[in-house]
């Protein structure tokens, strides 16, 4: 394949994907080393970069949004319903958004039982379930980003708060 016939490939298994696709996973699908993938990543950004999606990158890998330049458009369009949490929900969350953990120590650092509030936040799709080794941790979900600002996450990104370190 030509390098041309593989971006359009990488951006339909982006689109397909419902979560971030690792650039391992690509080397695998396509048969290419990692920085032959990440330089066809890198055109393909670029080549989205004036159209209506982007590509993110995270920890867990690229995917798919639309360009922040069209928003009053695409939040018009999905009509999206105004998100409201209380403040032991938005505790749970800014726990989670520190690190990934269990229930046990966010009732903890609460100082009360949170599993209503854990079970309100997951319906919600706001946070999920990982299980690792036989325990239940839960972190925040990129849903939950999607209700942020971008200077809200970006400040969120930066604060002293969530930089930390662990106990």
């Amino acid at each position: 394949m030509r390098k041309e016939e593989y971006l359009p490939a990488i951006e339909a298994i982006l689109f397909v994907s419902s979560k971030p696709v690792k650039v391992e996973e690509l080397c695998t699908t396509f048969s290419l080393d990692k920085n032959t993938v990440n330089e066809l990543l890198i055109t393909l950004e670029d080549t989205l970069k004036e159209r209506g999606i982007n590509i993110s990158v995270s920890k867990k890998g690229f995917s798919l949004h639309p360009n922040e330049k069209y928003r009053r458009y695409f939040s018009k369009f999905l009509k999206r319903k105004k998100v409201s949490l209380s403040p032991q929900a938005l505790e749970v969350i800014a726990i989670l958004i520190k690190e990934h953990t269990t229930k046990d120590k966010i009732d903890r650092l609460r100082g009360v039982n949170s599993t209503r509030i854990i079970n309100s936040l997951l319906k919600k799709g706001l946070i999920r379930r990982e299980f690792r080794e036989g325990v239940v941790y839960y972190s925040v979900t990129d849903l939950l980003y999607g209700f942020l600002n971008p200077e809200s996450k970006n400040l969120l990104k930066q604060s002293k708060l969530f930089k930390e370190s662990e106990e």
